[in-house]
C-alpha cells in the first residue's frame, strides 16, 4: 500500500515538474505589439479557431479589452483548464504576476487587446454609473456612455455612439486613450485646434494628450463601439 501511494506521489511530482514554465509576454508568439509610451504598452494578440497561446506570464497590472468575443478554455499556472466566455467588448483587469494560457475554442479569430501599465494600479473600484443622450429631436441616434471601474491611476469606460450621433462638449485634463471595439470613423471637433478624423479599424488604439476640449462626431456609416482609458 505505502509503495503504492509512493508511486501516486511521484508521478504528480513528475506531472508538475514538465508543466512548461511560462514565459514572458513579450515572447507570445501570436502577440503583435501596436503602442508602447511612458504610461503603456498595447499588443494585439489573435487566435485562430483552436489555437492556443503558450503559458505566459504577464509581469505588469493588465487591462484586456476583447474586441471580437468568444469562447476559450484557459490554465492558470498550476491550476486545472477552465471554460470562459467573452462578450465582444468585455473589459477585465488583473494585477501583475498572473500566468495563464488560452486557447480559442470558438469558430472565428479569437482577439483580445492588451494594456500593460508602466506603474502599478492598485486595486480595482466598482463605479457603475453610465449616461444616455440622443441628438435633439431624435430617440435613436444617441451615445451610451458606461463608465466601468477606476484604478489607482485611471478610470475607464465603454461607449457607444449610433451612427450622426454627438457627444457633449468636454474637456480632457489628463491622458486618455482609445481602444476601437468596432471600426470606426468620428470627426472630432477641437476648441482652438480645429477639426481631426479619427477612423479606426477594430483592434486599433489612439493615444490623446492632456489638454483638449472637443466634440465628437460619428461620420461613419454604422455605429461606433470603443473602450476609452482615463488618467486620473
Amino acid at each position: 500500500m505505502r509503495r503504492a501511494a509512493a508511486i501516486v506521489v511521484l508521478l504528480c511530482v513528475a506531472g508538475f515538474a514538465q508543466e512548461p514554465a511560462p514565459i514572458p509576454n513579450s515572447q507570445v508568439p501570436q502577440r503583435k505589439e501596436i503602442l508602447q509610451n511612458h504610461h503603456v504598452t498595447a499588443s494585439m494578440l489573435e487566435l485562430a479557431p483552436d489555437e492556443a497561446a503558450p503559458m505566459h506570464q504577464h509581469d505588469r497590472d493588465l487591462l484586456a479589452v476583447f474586441v471580437s468575443g468568444g469562447k476559450t478554455r484557459s490554465v492558470v499556472f498550476g491550476h486545472r483548464p477552465l471554460a470562459d466566455k467573452m462578450a465582444v467588448g468585455e473589459v477585465r483587469f488583473v494585477n501583475a504576476g498572473y500566468s495563464h494560457t488560452f486557447k480559442n475554442l470558438g469558430t472565428e479569430p479569437f482577439r483580445v487587446v492588451d494594456v500593460e501599465f508602466a506603474d502599478p494600479q492598485g486595486k480595482l473600484e466598482i463605479v457603475g454609473k453610465s449616461s444616455h443622450y440622443c441628438n435633439a429631436g431624435s430617440t435613436t441616434v444617441c451615445v451610451d456612455e458606461k463608465s466601468l471601474f477606476c484604478l489607482a491611476k485611471v478610470c475607464v469606460e465603454d461607449v457607444t455612439m449610433a451612427a450622426g450621433a454627438v457627444t457633449t462638449k468636454h474637456t480632457h485634463t489628463t491622458d486618455h486613450m482609445l481602444i476601437a471595439v468596432s471600426d470606426y470613423e468620428l470627426t472630432d471637433e477641437m476648441e482652438g485646434k480645429g477639426t481631426v478624423v479619427r477612423k479606426l479599424k477594430s483592434g486599433e488604439v489612439e493615444y490623446i494628450p492632456a489638454g483638449i476640449t472637443h466634440r465628437l462626431t460619428n461620420t461613419g456609416h454604422g455605429p461606433a463601439h470603443f473602450t476609452v482609458v482615463l488618467w486620473r
